[in-house]
């Protein structure tokens, strides 16, 4: 398990720990668009100078919200259950992507595995918490481009280690971003499968519970600009994004 001793020398630990301590926005909640979720429950993200390594607060009273059991409106035990580990570090990991590449992360799509988990501590949802994330490049493995990521949950209120965590991401290419690809490299071989596949998002776009109303075009119009023989790549980024 890689933590900030493996990547960070004594002096830029004392560095990293300040402007930690010192970041304005760790109180300030992320938003749906950089966590790809309904419910962000971690701040805006800390970066450490051009290290991979990134730290945010944790909304407990947001996280607690997500009742593992779905029999009430928060989570009756004190303390987390191992799904809100998961939820943090995979919008920790999200908006880390995000900060790093911009809005292009829209483009690709990841499959997370977990790796080793060291929960010796409970974390209970009175305690101030946040988590500390540190990515590694693994290169590339056949299609996919793998990272690792290591999480790291501190209690803030007693400035110790609560629980450690890791998990590799395989990230590839979306199935829509490979058609657009056929359709410019193919001559237009790609068109019928992005079509069905506009047709089958626009049916998720109102299946979702706050479905967007700022899309910038519709399922209609972009099947007509295909078909006429133009690839409007930014529509087409922005429909197949739900945030």
């Amino acid at each position: 398990m890689i933590t900030i001793k493996d990547i960070l020398i004594d002096d830029e630990i004392q560095k990293y720990n300040k402007e930690w301590k010192d970041f304005k926005d760790k109180y300030k909640h992320n938003t749906s668009y950089n966590v790809h979720s309904g419910n962000p429950v971690i701040s805006r993200i800390y970066k450490f100078e051009d290290k991979p390594l990134f730290r945010a607060h944790v909304f407990c009273r947001r996280l607690r919200k997500e009742d593992p059991y779905n029999m009430a409106k928060k989570c009756l035990q004190p303390f987390w259950h191992a799904k809100h580990y998961l939820t943090v570090a995979e919008q920790m990991y999200t908006a880390s992507t995000r900060l790093i590449i911009g809005d292009n992360y829209n483009q690709l799509m990841a499959k997370e595995v977990p790796g080793q988990f060291r929960w010796k501590n409970p974390i209970f949802w009175r305690d101030n918490v946040s988590i500390e994330l540190i990515r590694v490049e693994l290169g590339k493995r056949g299609k996919y481009d793998v990272q690792q990521g290591y999480f790291t949950f501190y209690s803030e209120k007693a400035d110790k280690v609560l629980s450690r965590m890791s998990a590799a991401s395989y990230w590839q290419k979306r199935a829509y971003v490979k058609d657009i690809q056929d359709i410019k490299q193919y001559n237009g071989k790609g068109i019928e499968s992005l079509i069905r596949k506009i047709k089958w998002q626009d049916i998720n776009h109102k299946r979702i519970l706050k479905p967007r109303n700022n899309l910038l075009t519709t399922k209609d119009d972009l099947i007509k600009e295909l078909r006429k023989g133009n690839i409007p790549e930014k529509e087409l980024d922005d429909f197949f994004s739900f945030w």
